[in-house]
């Protein structure tokens, strides 16, 4: 049974919740809200996330994927701000897993460790409209690894412009399994 009190705090789990998640338009709560909608997606939304796993994503079927998330509207201060949209898609030399709590076997001197990138642009440009909930801000731009590293090779990080420019065009969430799965094919 789930426990919703904590022991010796007269507060709820669910005041924790609102705690952690108060801010919606945050880059850390973005990415994580990012990473469920593609969970949503492809049907995975109950299996638990695994932080510091190599990956965001670990499908029993087999294929790993790593999801990045951005927005044109960026928090400050002051308010929402716009900002350029980038996605960090830089190699790395170790991958820890938490699954086989240790690193990743024959670490090359570097890599890409998923087989697919999901990124993840709440592309709403008005900072009154600004909803990240609201799935019809977001849009979604599924790449096969083998497609990054031969396209992209050595870059650290894509802006949409980028993504664009080189024929990448994005897809609504009511595509974004079908969109994955095709980039997932060898």
């Amino acid at each position: 049974m789930a426990k919703d009190r904590f022991s010796g705090l007269s507060r709820s789990v669910d005041d924790f919740r609102r705690w952690v998640l108060c801010d919606w338009k945050s880059p850390t709560t973005r990415a994580l809200l990012a990473e469920y909608y593609v969970r949503c997606a492809l049907g995975v939304d109950g299996e638990r996330a695994e932080d510091f796993e190599y990956v965001d994503i670990i499908l029993r079927g087999g294929g790993t994927i790593e999801v990045k998330a951005s927005a044109y509207l960026q928090p400050t201060k002051d308010g929402l701000k716009r900002a350029v949209p980038k996605f960090a898609i830089g190699k790395k030399t170790w991958a820890w897993s938490t699954r086989l709590w240790d690193w990743m076997p024959e670490p090359e001197a570097s890599r890409r460790w998923a087989d697919c990138y999901v990124l993840c642009l709440e592309n709403m440009e008005d900072p009154k409209a600004y909803d990240p909930l609201d799935l019809s801000q977001w849009e979604f731009f599924v790449l096969s690894t083998p497609r990054i590293n031969e396209t992209f090779g050595d870059q650290q990080s894509l802006s949409v412009g980028r993504l664009k420019q080189e024929g990448f065009r994005s897809v609504s969430f009511d595509r974004l399994a079908a969109e994955i799965s095709q980039a997932m094919q060898p």
